[in-house]
């Protein structure tokens, strides 16, 4: 997404730019990007409303237009059946954000301390990052709230975050939960966003294993992926997201185990591990947090939970969250997570090919191809590693790696890896 400049100079550009429903009535300064206003009813369409009924609360809150063109966001909060707040935001749009650094919100309220929440798309439920509102009764007031002042939260904890990306931002509102019972009114005269954002930085361009080589920490999972010879696949399009246990949460296995499981003879059970710590597409930790449970390419069901004050996942501590790749997201954690099914040894190659398919084919039929092809293509990669799979077959998968990463079509690239695996089943079942 294009970095937005506005620069309003003329008459002519502020007359065409306040016709439109969203932006405010003000003229803007030419670092400013209006986020909402409220000059006509047609604006309140973007808006709803969310209270603590979703969690069997009896808080009220509700919006409206007021004839000076405002938003009054009003009700009555109740702690009642462990309730407690109430809520407006925008429905999820592309606000066009990019190169920005802050909001700027004038409001008048009831000296009551309300939240600024601003969601991503792929984050609208319940999480979202917040920053502080203070409000005077009765005085009208702009705040500025730098985006670095956002906090990440979820059921009203706080949660480890990485800085926000405005390109990002699909959604702003406001929530009242300061835990005091009684009616609210918090009136709202526009949302801007202004300032300009730090150069993106450069890291943001590079892999999963370009990101952790240059963090340093992860010698031996870049090994232990080399050896498995799963590098390529992290290095390539993706999407993935990857926990990536540290040098110290492999040091924690018992000796010799890294060692032993280095040797080519015990490539398929690395494998296991390895696929253990990676998921198909981007899964930020705030939506782990709310769907609350993932299966990784392994098939294992990873649980996330935040309990203690920390982020477990499965049963390893969240370390740093959201480290961006451009080709996924990775999470550091202090433990490495053997998968069950390791514990007997790893998964059959026509079992694998099993668990792909069972992931792959929903992922696709849903619409996230690339995510479906990049299951493929950690599959393949596997395959063509195992003995148990025909010459032949290795062949045909290694072949099929080639032609796909060739390919800048993410579902050519899911059909090319797909009709391999296909053929390798069949060749395995041949060989029963």
């Amino acid at each position: 997404m294009k970095i937005i400049r506005t620069l309003l100079t003329s008459n002519a550009c502020i007359a065409a730019i306040a016709a439109i429903s969203l932006l405010s009535h003000h003229a803007l300064s030419a670092a400013e990007k209006p986020v909402a206003a409220f000059t006509s009813d047609e604006a309140l369409k973007a808006w709803t409303s969310v209270n603590d009924g979703v969690m069997g609360g009896v808080s009220k809150g509700g919006f409206k237009r007021s004839e000076q063109g405002t938003l009054i966001f009003s009700g009555e909060l109740s702690l009642a059946n462990n309730g407690g707040f109430a809520s407006v935001r925008m429905k999820e749009t592309d606000l066009g954000l990019a190169g920005t650094s802050e909001l700027v919100v004038k409001a008048k309220g009831d000296g009551r301390t309300y939240w600024v929440d601003v969601r991503f798309a792929d984050q609208m439920g319940a999480s979202s990052y917040r920053a502080f509102l203070p409000t005077t009764a009765g005085e009208w007031k702009e705040t500025r709230l730098p985006f670095a002042d956002f906090k990440l939260q979820a059921f009203g904890r706080e949660l480890p975050l990485k800085p926000i990306n405005p390109a990002s931002i699909a959604s702003v509102g406001f929530t009242l939960a300061d835990k005091k019972e009684g009616p609210f009114s918090l009136e709202v005269e526009y949302v801007k966003a202004a300032g300009d954002a730090p150069a993106a930085d450069a890291k943001t361009a590079q892999t999963i294993v370009d990101v952790a080589k240059a963090a340093g920490g992860f010698k031996t999972l870049l090994a232990a992926a080399t050896a498995a010879e799963l590098a390529g696949v992290l290095a390539g399009e993706g999407p993935l997201t990857v926990l990536a246990p540290t040098d110290d949460a492999f040091a924690k296995l018992p000796a010799g185990t890294v060692d032993s499981l280095l040797r080519p003879e015990n490539r398929e059970q690395l494998v296991a591990i390895l696929k253990n710590h990676v998921f198909a597409g981007r899964v930020p930790l705030a939506k782990a947090l709310e769907v609350r449970e993932a299966a990784s390419l392994q098939g294992s069901k990873i649980t996330f939970k935040f309990e203690d004050g920390r982020v477990l996942i499965g049963k390893a501590a969240l370390l740093k969250a959201d480290i961006a790749a451009s080709n996924g997201i990775i999470h550091v954690i202090d433990q490495v997570l053997i998968p069950a099914k390791t514990e007997t040894g790893p998964l059959k190659a026509s079992e694998l090919i099993e668990l792909a398919v069972q992931r792959g084919v929903p992922i696709f039929n849903n619409g996230d191809v690339a995510g479906c092809a990049a299951i493929y293509e950690v599959t393949s990669e596997a395959l063509r590693t195992m003995e148990s799979v025909p010459a032949q077959s290795r062949a045909t998968l290694a072949k099929a790696l080639t032609a796909a990463r060739a390919e800048t079509s993410a579902r050519q690239r899911a059909w090319i890896l797909r009709g391999a695996i296909d053929t390798t089943m069949a060749s395995l079942e041949a060989t029963k």
